[in-house]
């Protein structure tokens, strides 16, 4: 009888043992991944860094040309990031990166860029959309940043440019739950300084707003408010704001009846395209059938847009934005 109950108690320990080593197996590399992560927010790159010296700006410009694309993961117009294998969504980065060299852009800020997930293969998107549209310099900004033993997620924010970049740093955007910004990572942006020309420089606000929660989007509005408002350089913010002017189609306002876009309008910082209700070819999300204007290049109010179009494409869930803008001299 003694016997049987050892046993019994040996094989219930070593089962307890089984269990906890596969638990920290599959969980232990998650809480590396989180202490890690704090260091790896943003991170600037260069062709460069690996062919020469850093290239400089030559010329004096009046006007550049930027593109606004949240590219889904990679993932086409569904809303599955299972839905495909890695190797469909790699070609999927090729025809993306193939539409952007085609805008001839100078500067490129992307949304939703995988920079090393298990759903899309593990390609580092950012990487490989700069090099194959010929960006010498990005910027690589993290949101989600964390990894288990069966999977990866890190993703967030890109900027993609033909000038050298001066300096970059994350924008701390408020998170949708506090635990969120602990367990996972939130909804950050990236601000960046670039050397347009040899006497101009310009700044870049990455931008990609909570979409849960217009109070908390209002929030995010009023930092760049202050940004813009306190910056030595003349600002530019571009992204999927998910949020659009009230009385424009689907406008989600917060508990004080403002949407985050109202905040920034009110501001007098920016100035921008469409102003009056929207037009069919203007709308950005959803791109198989648009019905909302969430995409937006925001200029300095003393700026001028030569053009400004939404480019129809299926390539993602949202169709990228292209403008041309003129310098005030």
């Amino acid at each position: 009888m003694f016997q049987k109950l050892a046993a019994g108690i040996r094989r219930r320990k070593r089962l307890s043992a089984v269990f906890v080593l596969c638990i920290i197996v599959v969980i232990g590399p998650y809480p590396i991944s989180r202490f890690r992560s704090a260091g790896r927010r943003i991170r600037v790159r260069s062709i460069a860094d690996s062919n020469g010296p850093r290239q400089t700006t030559a010329q004096e410009r009046s006007s550049i040309r930027i593109v606004s694309f949240n590219i889904a993961h990679g993932r086409g117009d569904t809303d599955d990031n299972w839905k495909e294998s890695g190797h469909r969504k790699h070609a999927r980065i090729e025809k993306i990166a193939s539409l952007i060299e085609e805008t001839e852009a100078d500067i490129v800020v992307l949304n939703e860029v995988d920079f090393d997930s298990t759903w899309s293969g593990h390609q580092n998107q950012a990487e490989a959309i700069a090099k194959l549209a010929e960006y010498p310099f990005w910027v690589e900004q993290r949101n989600l940043d964390f990894r288990f033993a069966y999977g990866t997620w890190k993703f967030g924010n890109a900027i993609l440019s033909k000038f050298p970049i001066v300096d970059c740093r994350p924008v701390e955007f408020p998170a949708y739950k506090p635990w969120e910004r602990l367990l996972a990572g939130c909804k950050r942006g990236a601000i960046c300084t670039l050397q347009v020309s040899p006497n101009r420089r310009i700044r870049v606000v990455a931008v990609h707003l909570e979409h849960r929660n217009e109070d908390v989007r209002v929030k995010s509005a009023r930092m760049i408010e202050e940004l813009a408002g306190t910056s030595e350089w003349p600002l530019i913010a571009v992204g999927d704001f998910n949020s659009t002017p009230t009385g424009f189609p689907r406008a989600e306002q917060s508990t004080t009846g403002k949407t985050a876009f109202d905040v920034l309008v009110a501001s007098n910082q920016f100035q921008f395209q469409p102003r009056l209700k929207p037009s069919a070819d203007e709308m950005t999300f959803l791109s198989s059938d648009p019905t909302q204007v969430i995409d937006w290049i925001l200029i300095p109010p003393n700026w001028e847009f030569a053009d400004y179009k939404v480019i129809k494409s299926t390539l993602s869930d949202h169709r990228p934005v292209s403008a041309t803008i003129v310098f005030d001299e």
